[in-house]
């Protein structure tokens, strides 16, 4: 069965209206997805957000660790040049250790310049900072002494306690949807987590790209599927609520995020994109049924060994829908795959 992981809205949308009450709502959707089969719960990083985004994806997988017994936590992605290796690899491997090996660390380069102008890191750095903060983790997670001399980090004979519940510590798996990122994920990654808004053939030739890195480079190839997702009962209870995702959507489309495709071609601004255009590729969509179709599809193209859903945007649904909507996929798609 190809196991499917959670990727939570992190914004503000709580019904109460504040970041404590948001905490509350995803520390509920994490229990769900234990009780109905999902296979990981994954939280992501941005800083000085005016929507309270919330900033820890490191800790808040240790929140949810601690309320789960099964799942897959972990991080999906955190900005790795913004933080210090060596104590980044303890957190981890602290979380590792108390879920008894339930942690994944994915990992990014980043690229809003809020987020780094919060830790005075320059844009400039984040390549080289993200991969030799791969490079510590992995060192760190042996158990044992050693050290790191280079362009960001000099690191004498240090020893990183305790070491990781995992034998070498945590999966790291990398985004990276450009050459230099689909090489460097293929080098360096234990996995690689597609790009969540392209489509098929764009998808495709991405992955053709990194496993021939990853099979140059003596590594096992793992992709990672990630798309937004709006199931419902059927097709017309999608389209009905279908638009805070369209908002979402809209928003990449005017950022130019879109590689354009043969989908595109009569799309010449955000207004002509439809629900009905974005769910042939770009996302799961539609009854559960309609839904396994499209991952059947994704699995024939790419081969994909895990498969991430983002199924709540900023602009909702409220948690209530967004429970039904857990169970309902939970329950009716994720069997069947």
């Amino acid at each position: 069965m190809l196991p499917v992981g959670y990727f939570p809205c992190t914004q503000d949308v709580s019904e109460e209206g504040n970041v404590s009450g948001l905490i509350d709502e995803l520390m509920e959707q994490a229990e769900l997805c234990e009780e109905v089969g999902f296979d990981g719960f994954f939280f992501t990083e941005h800083h000085q957000q005016e929507d309270n985004y919330l900033p820890s994806p490191v800790l808040l997988s240790g929140m949810v660790g601690a309320r789960t017994k099964r799942i897959k936590v972990g991080t999906c992605v955190l900005l790795a040049p913004l933080y210090h290796p060596i104590r980044l690899a303890e957190d981890i491997a602290v979380i590792d250790q108390a879920t008894k090996g339930r942690m994944i660390a994915a990992v990014g380069i980043g690229y809003q310049p809020p987020d780094f102008d919060a830790f005075g890191v320059s844009l400039k750095q984040r390549a080289g900072r993200t991969e030799e903060c791969v490079d510590v983790l992995r060192k760190a997670w042996t158990g044992e002494a050693f050290s790191y001399d280079s362009k960001y980090h000099k690191i004498e004979n240090v020893r990183v306690t305790p070491a990781a519940y995992q034998d070498g510590g945590p999966p790291i798996w990398l985004a990276g949807w450009v050459p230099v990122g689909l090489e460097r994920a293929g080098r360096m990654g234990d996995g690689w987590i597609a790009d969540p808004i392209q489509s098929l053939d764009v998808i495709k030739d991405y992955a053709a790209q990194y496993r021939a890195e990853a099979e140059k480079h003596g590594r096992k190839p793992y992709i990672v599927l990630m798309r937004d997702c709006v199931v419902g009962e059927s097709w017309d209870a999608c389209v009905a609520k279908s638009e805070p995702t369209m908002i979402t959507h809209r928003y990449y489309y005017e950022g130019g995020a879109y590689v354009q495709d043969k989908h595109l071609e009569a799309v010449k601004t955000s207004d002509d994109l439809t629900f009905e255009l974005l769910a042939k590729e770009r996302l799961i969509a539609g009854s559960p049924e309609q839904c396994l179709e499209q991952l059947q599809m994704w699995k024939e193209a790419i081969q994909p060994d895990y498969v991430m859903l983002r199924m709540r945007q900023p602009g909702g649904p409220a948690q209530k829908e967004a429970l039904e909507d857990i169970r309902m996929f939970g329950e009716k798609v994720i069997p069947n795959l």
